[in-house]
């Protein structure tokens, strides 16, 4: 299950970072896959927390959470499942995965599991409040009112985001899901994670001004709560209200300054404002902590282009094209690379 929201969620939000191309592994008895549960205070997670997965090391060296093998988000009971029938040989000659857990006013939970006898493996993750940071943006009811770890209000409610969650991750039917969020928002409309969920839908169909009204809706519900700060970030990014969106992407950063989507739309916002000196910094942290990240290389390439540094630029649209080959804009960038080749005397 896979959604292209950061919102982390929601970088989560507009692209999906692309897997590294790799060869296919021997076949199996069954499918490998990973099932776990995340639990905050020990208390089963809400709906829409982003779980990404990627290979470690070792089984007491877990690298940082880039995502690189996938990412997925928890459904009302905290669950969530990789599936790694797709993975190459590459990863069966490493058997370890580390699994990541990054939510707004808690420590980060990492769990190593080890799959090379067993073809399922399970990790349970505790998040626990990090009463060591200052919270500059915490609401008026104080840390508690960061983050919404109750259920849904009825189990009705909690049936239908759990559809709209399978409609839109597993059956890529952005519509349907619509619906199934929209039901579930009018049963709970207190319910903050069904509104970020239903905000990420609106966006793949381009319905900007649904998409802000509840990205606007779930932030009102959640001061604090970096996934809906960012995914509103994307939205007026792409309505060109870039002044709104300086000032909620950083927001966004301030609760979550790991966010490569959120360092990416920033320096995206400073482009459309014609501020290319200013995004640079942004586009060069986005892909500092996401190599794997393309539209990141994208608006890397843009930058260098306007520094006349034709060879940089072609190296970050070279990657780009390697790691989203049929991207959006694989095309135009293609195009842009051999003029850019035959510029810098390249065959």
């Amino acid at each position: 299950m896979r959604i292209r929201l950061t919102l982390l969620f929601l970088s989560f939000l507009l692209v999906l970072p692309a897997l590294a191309q790799r060869t296919q592994p021997p076949a199996t008895s069954s499918p490998r896959q990973i099932d776990g549960v995340v639990r905050l205070e020990g208390r089963p997670a809400p709906a829409g927390i982003l779980v990404m997965l990627d290979y470690a090391a070792s089984s007491d060296s877990a690298p940082y959470a880039s995502g690189e093998l996938g990412r997925t988000m928890t459904d009302s009971g905290g669950r969530f499942r990789f599936s790694l029938a797709s993975l190459s040989s590459t990863g069966a000659q490493r058997p370890l995965f580390a699994i990541s857990v990054h939510y707004s006013g808690f420590k980060d939970a990492v769990q190593v599991v080890d799959m090379s006898s067993v073809p399922h493996a399970s990790a349970n993750l505790d998040l626990h409040r990090d009463a060591s940071k200052d919270q500059p943006a915490v609401p008026p009811g104080g840390p508690g009112a960061t983050v919404s770890v109750r259920q849904p209000a009825s189990s009705e409610a909690a049936e239908a985001l759990r559809k709209g969650q399978q409609l839109l991750m597993e059956k890529h039917d952005v519509k349907g899901s619509i619906e199934s969020f929209k039901k579930a928002v009018k049963l709970d409309p207190q319910f903050a994670p069904a509104l970020l969920l239903l905000g990420a839908a609106y966006i793949q169909l381009r319905a900007w001004q649904d998409a802000q009204s509840a990205f606007e809706k779930a932030a009102k519900l959640e001061p604090a709560n970096p996934q809906a700060l960012l995914g509103l970030g994307v939205v007026l990014n792409a309505e060109q209200d870039f002044s709104g969106a300086e000032k909620t992407l950083e927001h966004s950063l301030q609760l979550n300054p790991k966010s490569a989507e959120a360092q990416y739309e920033l320096g995206k916002c400073f482009w459309g404002m014609g501020k290319w000196q200013e995004a640079e910094p942004h586009a060069a942290q986005a892909i500092a902590m996401n190599k794997e990240f393309p539209p990141a290389h994208l608006l890397m390439g843009n930058i260098y282009l306007r520094k006349r540094d034709a060879s940089s630029a072609l190296k970050e649209f070279q990657e780009y094209l390697r790691l989203d080959p049929q991207g959006p804009f694989a095309q135009p960038t293609r195009d842009l690379v051999q003029r850019l080749q035959k510029a810098v005397g390249q065959r």
